[in-house]
C-alpha cells in the first residue's frame, strides 16, 4: 500500500482519535501512529490488514443469482407443502465452501444475516453450518444455474423442472 503524507497525516489524526475513545486498544492505535509518521511502508499492511479486496460484480451476481434459483426451488416446496429429491443433496442450498469460496460464502453470510435477504435460507442455518458447505460447489451451482437459466430464470418452477435443477 502507498500513502501520501496526506493519507499519513489524516489516519494518524484518526488512529489519535480512537486511542482515545479506546483506552484498551490504545498501545495498538499508538504503534500504528508511530508507523505512519516514521513511514515505515514495511508496516503499512498492519493498516490494511482488516480489509479484503474488492469482490468483483460478476461474483457477486453469481451468489445473488444462486440465491434467487434457490428462494425458486423453496417457493415451489413451500407452494406444494412438500419436499421433494429427498435424497439429493442440492436440494437445499447447502453454502459455498469456507476454505476455497470465502468471499461467496462471506457475502452470502451478509446478504442473509445482514441485509436479512433471502430469509428462506436461515431455517438452513444449521444444516449447512451457516452457509459454510465445508466443500467446493461453485461448479455444482453453474450448472444448477445453466439449467434454471433454461428455464427462464423463473420462479413459478413446476417439479419436474426443480428436479432436474437439482440434479443438474
Amino acid at each position: 500500500m502507498e500513502l501520501t503524507k496526506k493519507d499519513r497525516l489524516l489516519l494518524i489524526n484518526q488512529y489519535q482519535i480512537l486511542s482515545t475513545l479506546n483506552p484498551g486498544e490504545s498501545a495498538h492505535y499508538l504503534e500504528l501512529i508511530e508507523i505512519l509518521e516514521d513511514g515505515y511502508a514495511i508496516f503499512y499492511s498492519l493498516i490494511d490488514a482488516g480489509i479484503s479486496d474488492d469482490m468483483p460484480e460478476s461474483e457477486g451476481r453469481f451468489v445473488l443469482d444462486v440465491l434467487n434459483m434457490y428462494r425458486a426451488i423453496e417457493d415451489f416446496k413451500r407452494k406444494n407443502s412438500r419436499e421433494i429429491c429427498s435424497e439429493e443433496y442440492y436440494r437445499f442450498f447447502r453454502g459455498f465452501d469456507g476454505n476455497e469460496e470465502t468471499k461467496y460464502m462471506a457475502f452470502a453470510r451478509f446478504l442473509v444475516e445482514t441485509q436479512k435477504k433471502f430469509t428462506e435460507q436461515k431455517t438452513y442455518l444449521k444444516e449447512n453450518d451457516n452457509l459454510n458447505s465445508h466443500m467446493p460447489t461453485i461448479h455444482k451451482y453453474r450448472a444448477m444455474l445453466s439449467k434454471w437459466r433454461k428455464f427462464g430464470n423463473t420462479f413459478s418452477l413446476g417439479e419436474v423442472q426443480v428436479i432436474e435443477i437439482v440434479k443438474a
